[in-house]
């Protein structure tokens, strides 16, 4: 390592002491690929001043068509870049956070630590109304619905979370003020696709419930510390538990309303998908023999027993890929894998794939080049945990 790149490490070990424990604990299991793409995340956050060492949601859903952060949509912009309009907005491709204080690329119009986002069709704007990562050591969570027409942040004059329509400009706003403290440095957001229903944890600092939010009804559930929610529906929200700090991996797939009753998964198992359109089965990937190797095999899950109903070895990923977590699921027989394709320090892209649970086999769904990956959000697909 040499110029900034050491700059970034000698400031990143200053801070060491400051990193959530979940986060080294990932890196371990998801190995060089998972770090690296961290340390840049982090280096970022030592140069503004603040540190975020996680926090990815990464995946895809059906019909998008990426535009990167280079894209000459961008890129040719003149006059900067227009903030988000209160409505007539087109479905949205993907957002990310843009950095303006570190090597390399700068987004045209840079506003450190702050949300932009890139419909379909190409426009891309800036986004004041979520809370920005100078904000504070927050993750400000964002989340976008599946068909890419409803965007879930925090507002920071609400003081809690709202739901934009992004082509009526219809905002529905929870009903309870969440401080920003309570936001946490991992925190997670989900949104169902109608986006009457959120699902908001601080996970993992296991410290503190979370929250299911019917924004229609004015009312709210626990979401219990420690799980992370995977997918939200119109009846359930889908939550896994890691089987870290001593505990064993689950599943839940608790009502809205809160109950029913979470199932042990015996194996180790570091990624779980959403619920499947069957409504019992969740996928998984296990980590492989060691943290530079990943196990090719993706697992079927009971979501009601947490037994293992398939397996298929994945075929069709390029050499080296490494595999980061799964999605939404895109029909009764796919699910989504989003991947590092390469470990180039330069290389930032993203790879999506759907991945037939049936046979294994992988086809490619789309590359996005976000300036970092630590900090890109696609339609309805939770982060990486």
């Amino acid at each position: 390592m040499s110029g900034p790149h050491e700059a970034l490490h000698e400031a990143l070990h200053e801070v060491a002491s400051d990193a959530p424990a979940v986060d080294l604990a990932d890196w371990a299991i998801t190995g060089s690929r998972r770090r690296r793409r961290a340390r840049l995340a982090a280096g970022s956050a030592v140069v503004t001043g603040l540190v975020v060492l996680a926090g990815v949601v990464l995946g895809v859903a059906p019909g998008t068509r990426p535009v990167t952060a280079d894209d000459p949509v961008v890129a040719a912009a003149t006059g900067g870049i227009a903030d988000l309009p209160g409505r007539g907005v087109g479905p949205v491709s993907h957002a990310f956070r843009t950095w303006c204080l570190v090597g390399g690329p700068i987004p045209a119009d840079c506003r450190n630590g702050e949300w932009r986002v890139v419909t379909r069709s190409g426009e891309t704007y800036h986004m004041p109304q979520a809370l920005s990562f100078k904000s504070g050591p927050v993750f400000c969570p964002l989340a976008i619905s599946r068909d890419g027409r409803l965007i879930a942040y925090y507002s920071r004059p609400a003081g809690t979370f709202q739901v934009r329509d992004l082509d009526s400009g219809a905002v529905l706003t929870a009903p309870v003020a969440v401080a920003e403290a309570k936001l946490g440095r991992n925190a997670r957001l989900e949104v169902s696709d109608d986006g009457r229903y959120l699902a908001f944890t601080g996970y993992p600092s296991r410290k503190e419930d979370g929250l299911i939010i019917d924004l229609r009804a004015g009312t709210t559930t626990p979401l219990p510390a420690g799980w992370d929610p995977r997918s939200i529906d119109g009846t359930t929200v889908t939550l896994a538990r890691y089987g870290r700090w001593g505990q064993k991996a689950g599943i839940w797939v608790m009502p809205l309303t809160g109950g029913g009753s979470p199932v042990t998964v015996e194996d180790v198992y570091t990624r779980f998908s959403g619920l499947a359109p069957d409504g019992r089965t969740v996928a998984a990937l296990r980590p492989g023999r060691s943290p530079d190797v990943w196990d090719e095999t993706i697992t079927m899950l009971d979501a009601r027993t947490g037994r293992t109903t398939r397996t298929a070895t994945m075929r069709g990923l390029p050499t080296g890929t490494g595999m980061h977590t799964l999605g939404a699921w895109l029909n009764a027989s796919e699910v989504t894998l989003a991947t590092f394709p390469s470990d180039d320090d330069r290389d930032n892209r993203q790879v999506t794939y759907a991945v037939n649970v049936r046979t294994g086999q992988v086809r490619r769904l789309a590359v996005y080049h976000p300036q970092a990956v630590t900090h890109l959000v696609v339609p309805g697909v939770p982060p990486a945990a």
